[in-house]
């Protein structure tokens, strides 16, 4: 909402009927008074396509928050795990993911884990469309050079989206070429609190190749430079090994639209993308006796003390076709192919890892909004292969490396109506019917294999609806159903072969959602009831028979008057493992990982004149645990980072200067087996200059 110029006895809380009824008085009391003057600036209208339709955002149940381009364009969020934290209950989370309301986003297992138990993420990020890849770690994070806006939608999204989004999902919009010619260029500079630097350049160009019929737009963004992260040696791993520290990325997207001329309604798009990621991608410390505070990793060859350096591609080509076969019916057509590979080499250790992905998919929407009908949604169809192999080898001894490979064949039937019960209430019912087959095999030393042939058949249903209080305000309510699929793997202790099974939730969500002239009000309560919630143990994937989560947020924006805008957010969140198989007794009772209790936004944006603006930002996020045995030393979390910036705008030039972790802020994301930690950027001082044509 940011803007610029398995079944359980568990019972709701009474605290969340207190907090529903709370949220809905603030937004009745907004609807009732709107009490800024009238001569303030006006709020754009929020339009959110993740939920495979357009809708206003007043028109949807779901927790949304949608970042327009303004807030990131300057450079100093370029990946959009940067930017999604400003939502609530959105967290940072190490492996270069995200949590939302608790739900780690890299899945159960990640890393070397996820590569031999083909654990899935939980959160799915989608770019114009086509879902990304994953393979452990966030190896070639989707960038947001030349991008609309970006989508955060909390709780699980599996009607609409699949699996992979049993905790939310992230929607990256680029722009399209349009029929006029305009080109920009930006040029960045940061500088870390080690004095390292990256570099940052970024390019598009748009024209017209037949006027008002084809058009191209390509954009490129590229980084390179050394990290924040501070290197030690306990022998000589620095002064004979790589430069551990340097790191670069290439992005480069091409699209191409056709709109004929002789075909009325009719218009496709190709998009093209190439990306390419390599050096420093982890950012694990291992400084524990400073409490991680000196952000430093210690090489060390004889205590297994590595780093990884990368060398990743993306390679994406896609096809949207879309046609109005009448005012009131649309058709739209994707196919893509993703060729996908994440390869690192571990240091000063031996390992090297390479895992591959090549999925083609097709999926058919048909879009029905009649005029003269209480009826409107659409109806769509997915069909996905996806065919992976994975070659780890350790090097140590001729006979220790694990190869294996896969197809998963997704198919799914999906769609969503809007009945209009009258001039205020609608109710909205939906679902999905998905078929997914698994056939994999996974080898270790020539003598231990996994063979996984599975096959499962998931409903998926949605029912919700929505009162309109008056012209601003609009009430909802929701009940869904979410899934994460199953799998198979090898036990790290013996390597025996087992099998863990798929995680389901059913989801309540109340919301509120106010838009006035000149300020936003968004706020909703949640419930989630979890069954066979998936966990990593130190050698196995298991199912906690059932847990559950629940929690508040509020967000809103408003602009005090033209030259003020000030924008905020709470979130809060409780969990709990309620039921639990003897081997696990022990997490009974105990909360999920990556849960803080509270977590708060709060910012400005100060104009003055035409030309200048500045503004600062601060994030609160919660203290929580680590692991699901809530280790006292394995906490994190409980940080307070601060960021500032001030934009100078002249004619087609901006100048933006920016600090992130303003205070120097030591953040911890993540403690690992009690030795090292994902921790996040020291102070960052950063400068770019873009100039538009």
């Amino acid at each position: 909402m940011y803007h610029s110029k398995k079944t359980s006895s568990t019972q709701l809380p009474s605290s969340l009927s207190t907090i529903a009824i709370a949220v809905i008085s603030i937004n009745a009391a907004c609807a009732s008074s709107n009490a800024f003057a009238e001569d303030t600036t006006a709020l754009p209208a929020l339009v959110v396509t993740g939920e495979k339709i357009n809708k206003d955002i007043k028109e949807t149940t779901t927790a949304v928050t949608v970042i327009a381009k303004e807030n990131y364009e300057n450079g100093e969020s370029k990946e959009v795990n940067d930017i999604v934290t400003v939502a609530p209950n959105v967290t940072s989370a190490g492996f270069g993911t995200i949590n939302i309301r608790g739900v780690n986003g890299a899945g159960a297992a990640v890393g070397g884990n996820a590569f031999m138990t083909g654990g899935r993420p939980r959160i799915s990020t989608s770019v114009d469309g086509v879902t990304e890849s994953w393979g452990g770690y966030n190896f070639t994070p989707a960038q947001l050079w030349d991008t609309q806006q970006v989508e955060i939608l909390r709780g699980p999204q599996s009607t609409t989206q699949g699996t992979n989004s049993i905790g939310g999902a992230v929607i990256i919009n680029t722009n399209d070429p349009v029929f006029t010619s305009e080109s920009a260029v930006r040029l960045g500079l940061e500088q870390y609190e080690n004095d390292n630097l990256n570099y940052n350049l970024a390019i598009m160009n748009n024209g017209v190749l037949v006027e008002d019929e084809l058009a191209y737009r390509i954009a490129f963004d590229g980084t390179k430079g050394e990290g924040f992260l501070n290197y030690a040696q306990e022998n000589s791993e620095l002064d004979d090994g790589p430069d551990v520290n340097d790191s670069e990325s290439q992005n480069f997207r091409g699209k191409l639209l056709w709109k004929p001329q002789n075909i009325d309604g009719l218009e496709a798009k190709l998009t093209l993308v190439h990306r390419k990621n390599t050096g420093e991608y982890l950012s694990w410390a291992n400084d524990s006796d400073n409490d991680f505070s000196s952000q430093t990793m210690t090489l060390d060859s004889t205590k297994n003390q590595n780093t990884r350096l990368q060398d990743s591609t993306v390679d994406t080509i896609s096809t949207e076709i879309s046609y109005n076969i009448s005012n009131q019916t649309k058709n739209i057509l994707q196919v893509s192919y993703n060729d996908y590979t994440a390869y690192f080499d571990e240091y000063p250790g031996d390992t090297i890892a390479k895992k591959t992905e090549k999925r083609i998919t097709v999926e058919n929407r048909l879009i029905f909004t009649p005029s003269d009908s209480n009826l409107s949604g659409f109806i769509g169809a997915y069909a996905s292969q996806a065919d992976t192999t994975l070659d780890v080898d350790f090097t140590t001894s001729i006979n220790n490396f694990y190869v294996a490979d896969g197809t998963k064949t997704t198919l799914a039937l999906y769609g969503d109506t809007a009945y209009s019960l009258s001039d205020r209430a609608t109710l909205n019912i939906g679902g999905r019917i998905e078929n997914e087959n698994q056939d994999r095999t996974l080898v270790r030393r020539s003598t231990q294999t996994l063979n996984q042939d599975e096959d499962t058949t998931v409903f998926l249903p949605k029912l919700s609806a929505t009162y309109k209080l008056n012209q601003n305000t609009t009430l909802g309510a929701s009940i869904s159903r979410g899934y994460n699929g199953g799998g198979a793997a090898l036990d790290w202790s013996d390597y025996s072969y087992y099998t863990y099974d798929k995680e389901e939730v059913t989801a309540y969500e109340f919301s509120s959602k106010s838009q006035f002239q000149n300020f936003n009000i968004n706020a909703s309560v949640f419930f989630n009831d979890y069954s066979d919630y998936q966990a990593y143990t130190s050698d196995r994937l298991e199912n906690v028979k059932s847990a559950h989560t629940y929690g508040a947020e509020l967000e809103a924006v408003v602009f005090v008057n033209e030259d003020l805008e000030i924008r905020g957010s709470i979130g809060t969140l409780q969990t709990k493992v309620d039921s639990t198989d003897a081997d696990t007794s022990s997490w009974n009772g105990n909360e999920i990982t990556y849960s803080p209790d509270l977590n708060l936004g709060l910012g400005f944006t100060q104009y003055i004149g035409d030309n200048w603006s500045f503004g600062a930002d601060a994030t609160y996020v919660g203290e929580y645990y680590s692991d699901l045995d809530n280790t006292e030393d394995y906490k994190a979390g409980d940080y307070l980072i601060t960021n500032a910036r001030v934009k100078y705008e002249i004619g087609d030039f901006t100048i933006d200067g920016y600090i992130k972790n303003l205070t120097n802020e030591d953040v911890v994301y993540l403690i690992n087996q009690g030795t090292r930690a994902s921790v996040g950027q020291t102070r960052t001082i950063g400068l770019s200059a873009t100039y538009r044509m």
